[in-house]
């Protein structure tokens, strides 16, 4: 084979602009060879500031004309499912942008044909490589806080008091999740990658934005409106149990998405905060004060800077990016080394995510704490 490896962009978004474009056209062993958008408008644009060779409006036209190692998939969420297995049909390696699926029998069959035809499956949990995550999940590892006990997690999207934006907010294209699928789907996967263990039951709250007011979302007018607003207390297998939340409905200072983490054991207490303004990280021994960690590889908080992505997550365009780590695990595989993608956040993670975004949903339905599916 050559020494690079043919990818296709299915996609044309600001956002493929903002993190997959940047990292995939500077990656030494990948050729964008083609990208495709509904019109072809975007698609072009992208070509051109690129330089991308063929544009498409049908991504299966594309996945049947060119021959393509591997492709993007960077489109609403109801996209996802049919254009997954159309690629892994043709066994075309895939990443996925997040939420993976509508629903958890999505994701499982997604998660199980990537499996099956040994494909390199990845899903764009693009927080996974923040410095203060980093942290604090080898934190975790080396006992840091002991048994962990309680805690919280919390990512929220500085959009105001107006409502959900665009197409994530509808039922018909992004699932009835809404921000649970959207930030939250970062969140679940947050909490299980740091504390390296599953959640197995949740207890939801789940609000929908009406006219100023926060409704119950089996009580909302609009069915094609998705969550706006989430609380949740989850419980984890090994005991621990946690306070969650996402939201993109609240005003917070103009500082863009916003993670807090924080989590408490027997030995002591672990606290992150990341937003467009920085990061702050702070640990404790038990009985004893707080102390500020610094992270070389991150800006710390400071709210005379400009927010910026470059600020909530400063490696977008080196090799932790997701779309970098995947392109090279790809190569590696098609040269005969599939050990290489084993630390991507797979299929299999992202379905177990929806499990639990379903979990969220049948608990607000029934007011009741769910099981999360095995």
């Amino acid at each position: 084979m050559e020494n690079k490896i043919n990818v296709g962009i299915i996609g044309a978004s600001w956002f493929a602009d903002l993190w997959f474009l940047p990292v995939l056209t500077k990656h030494p062993h990948v050729r964008v060879a083609a990208i495709c958008s509904k019109n072809g408008e975007n698609a072009r644009k992208m070509a051109g500031k690129y330089d991308i060779p063929s544009v498409y409006t049908s991504a299966i036209e594309m996945m049947d004309t060119e021959k393509l190692e591997g492709v993007c998939i960077i489109t609403p969420n109801n996209l996802h499912y049919p254009l997954a297995m159309e690629a892994m049909k043709r066994g075309i390696h895939v990443l996925c942008e997040k939420p993976l699926a509508l629903d958890g029998k999505q994701s499982s069959e997604m998660a199980q044909t990537a499996i099956e035809k040994n494909l390199v499956h990845s899903v764009n949990f693009s927080v996974r490589e923040h410095p203060g995550v980093q942290y604090l999940r080898q934190a975790i590892r080396e006992g840091a806080i002991g048994q962990y006990l309680e805690g919280r997690f919390e990512y929220t999207g500085d959009y105001g008091l107006g409502g959900s934006p665009g197409w994530r907010g509808a039922v018909s294209e992004a699932g009835a999740g809404g921000v649970l699928q959207d930030l939250g789907s970062h969140l679940i996967d947050l909490a299980q990658y740091v504390l390296e263990e599953p959640i197995t039951a949740v207890a939801a709250s789940i609000r929908c934005l009406e006219a100023g007011r926060l409704v119950n979302f089996k009580e909302r007018k609009n069915r094609d409106q998705a969550a706006d607003s989430i609380y949740a207390q989850v419980e984890f297998a090994e005991g621990g149990h946690a306070a969650f939340q996402t939201s993109w409905v609240r005003s917070q200072g103009n500082g863009g998405q916003s993670i807090a983490i924080e989590l408490y054991g027997t030995g002591g207490a672990l606290q992150l905060t990341a937003t467009g303004y920085g990061y702050r990280l702070y640990t404790a021994k038990a009985g004893e004060t707080l102390q500020p960690i610094e992270l070389p590889t991150a800006l710390p908080w400071d709210l005379a800077a400009e927010p910026s992505e470059d600020r909530f997550r400063p490696y977008r365009n080196s090799e932790k990016n997701e779309a970098w780590k995947w392109a090279s695990a790809v190569f590696a595989a098609e040269k005969g080394d599939h050990a290489s993608h084993e630390e991507l956040a797979g299929f299999d993670d992202a379905d177990h995510v929806q499990q639990v975004i379903d979990a969220f949903l049948l608990s607000a339905e029934h007011g009741s704490k769910e099981k999360v599916a095995k």
